[in-house]
């Protein structure tokens, strides 16, 4: 990123779908050799429990955490007063917004386009991560999907493993016809070249505060889209084949499940997205934290099925 100023701060935001490899992207940055001192994240997430921060922890950067919400709609003041703290306190020059899989980027940027801290900051950069797995689908994810994609200024599609290699030139010619103005990168694991991800613009004139057209969504809230999220933690394992017949019977409404699962002395890294799940074994211990997220389901059934697999229910 080219820096305007020592007193502006550079601000991108990462949007996506639920599941499409926001975090990854996010770790991916950390993780690079160049100079990112001066460089603070803010992660939000709709789940009641920050699974996405404690996933960022170890690196250099300082880590915010917003959860419970979306910084588009409810938690718009508490995204202001943040923000006002890390550029108070911290004085960034770069600042990484990581959005919740159910947030409007459009919503955010007006948001902060009108804020009183918008002088503090360059114009958001709008990184969208998409699923490519979930490009056939898209006429069942409704207007926010096609809002993340109209925002972008630069869109990966990732996971390009899992389509057929003829597909991905046809998928990338239907991502312009819906934004012909941003860049399109096919990705794996959203791993991308830094000076891709630091070019400017195509809009190097565009201002905090510009209208961008959209699709109308009423996203007053995304309860109110039917979404519902909840948390289940605990310290006694699960049974492991209780639970991973639990994870075989999830029906296509759970959608996402993000955390860590303890199965008998095992503890995994557990990433449920679309109805496919991937099982990271991991070498420290420590208890079960899992985020859910769901369309109009009902959260006692779930959290009733999972005490029932608890290895004390099993004794």
């Amino acid at each position: 990123m080219v820096l305007s100023g020592d007193s502006i701060c550079e601000v991108m935001l990462i949007a996506g779908f639920l599941g499409a490899g926001k975090t990854t992207l996010l770790r991916n940055i950390l993780k690079w050799p160049g100079d990112l001192t001066k460089t603070a994240v803010l992660v939000n997430e709709f789940g009641q429990i920050g699974i996405d921060g404690e996933l960022l922890q170890g690196f250099n950067s300082p880590v915010f955490e917003l959860t419970n919400g979306c910084i588009c709609c409810t938690l718009q003041g508490e995204l202001l007063r943040t923000l006002e703290e890390i550029l108070d306190k911290f004085q960034p020059r770069r600042l990484f917004i990581e959005a919740s899989g159910v947030a409007d980027p459009l919503d955010i940027l007006k948001f902060i386009g009108t804020s009183t801290i918008k002088r503090q900051m360059t114009a958001p950069k709008v990184v969208t991560v998409l699923d490519g797995d979930m490009w056939e689908g898209r006429e069942y994810f409704g207007p926010l999907f096609y809002n993340q994609i109209k925002a972008a200024d630069l869109l990966l599609l990732n996971k390009i493993d899992l389509l057929p290699s003829e597909d991905v030139p046809r998928y990338l010619e239907e991502i312009r016809e819906i934004n012909s103005s941003c860049s399109v990168v096919p990705t794996y694991h959203c791993q991308i070249d830094p000076e891709v991800l630091w070019k400017p613009s195509l809009k190097p004139g565009q201002e905090i505060g510009i209208h961008l057209p959209h699709f109308h969504t009423d996203h007053g809230s995304a309860q109110g889209m039917g979404y519902v999220n909840f948390a289940f933690e605990e310290q006694v394992p699960f049974n492991a084949d209780c639970f991973r017949r639990f994870m075989q019977d999830l029906p296509l409404k759970m959608y996402r499940i993000k955390g860590f699962a303890c199965l008998g002395d095992r503890r995994y890294f557990l990433n449920h997205v679309g109805g496919k799940t991937e099982w990271i074994e991991l070498d420290e211990a420590g208890p079960t934290r899992l985020a859910f997220v769901g369309w109009q389901v009902n959260e006692e059934d779930f959290i009733q099925a999972l005490r029932t697999c608890l290895e004390s229910h099993n004794l």
